[in-house]
């Protein structure tokens, strides 16, 4: 059994303050984006239908063709606006007064615990990434169709590598590494535990509880971070 199965099932609650409701905007498209990233996360993509996003957003669904010619693209659509909104919460912590007194390795910590507990508290939107990619592959999308959604999933690149690059000036990170690779590395492992998480025990000693995944996630940042600071 996942760990999500073993949630209290209840009303979506936009996951612990991560996403936020966007009110009443007046764009059709950003309705339509935000119906559908409520209904993925509450059901997975492949359970949602056109004409559930039309009736949650209030969009004619000939209007939704319009604008969204296939559900995978309004899946791109929400999968966007979440990365944005979580674009927004990591900067707030980057320019938090905490965050600024920190040197680099322990800066490059905090951002690397704040994916932890990302993942920790949003087994849903684990599952929509897991579920987005095998999409995006099956429907054979190209570059193009994935740019702004590209965009936003790659901005957080920029504040880890300011984040080493101060570590490398004030001593703090003492390997010199191609950060982008190993910036890359470290959180494709984060992203793959996690989605085994919602993926499900496989053999007995899966033992995928909330305590487990959040010491194995622990564990991968400790020797992310430790190698960095080690000679």
């Amino acid at each position: 059994m996942s760990f999500d199965s073993r949630q209290e099932q209840g009303p979506y609650d936009w996951d612990g303050g991560w996403f936020y409701p966007l009110g009443e905007p007046e764009d059709a498209d950003l309705r339509a984006a935000e119906a559908a990233r409520e209904l993925m996360l509450e059901g997975g993509i492949a359970s949602v239908r056109m004409t559930d996003i039309a009736e949650r957003s209030g969009v004619g669904v000939a209007t939704l063709y319009r604008h969204f010619s296939t559900k995978a693209s309004l899946a791109v659509a929400a999968g966007t606006l979440m990365w944005t909104q979580l674009n927004e919460r990591i900067h707030a912590i980057v320019e938090s007064d905490d965050f600024m007194q920190l040197d680099g390795a322990d800066r490059l910590e905090r951002l690397l615990h704040t994916y932890v507990t990302l993942y920790l508290e949003n087994p849903a939107f684990v599952r929509f990434l897991d579920e987005f990619d095998h999409m995006v592959r099956q429907e054979g999308m190209g570059k193009e169709d994935l740019a702004a959604y590209g965009a936003q999933v790659d901005s957080f690149y920029i504040m880890f590598d300011d984040a080493y690059l101060l570590g490398r000036m004030d001593g703090s990170v003492v390997r010199e590494v191609d950060f982008r690779a190993f910036y890359l590395a470290v959180a494709h492992a984060l992203m793959g535990v996690a989605e085994k998480l919602v993926s499900g025990e496989v053999i007995p000693s899966d033992e995928f509880g909330k305590d487990q995944l959040a010491r194995e996630l622990g564990c991968l940042v400790d020797m992310a971070v430790q190698y960095l600071r080690a000679a």
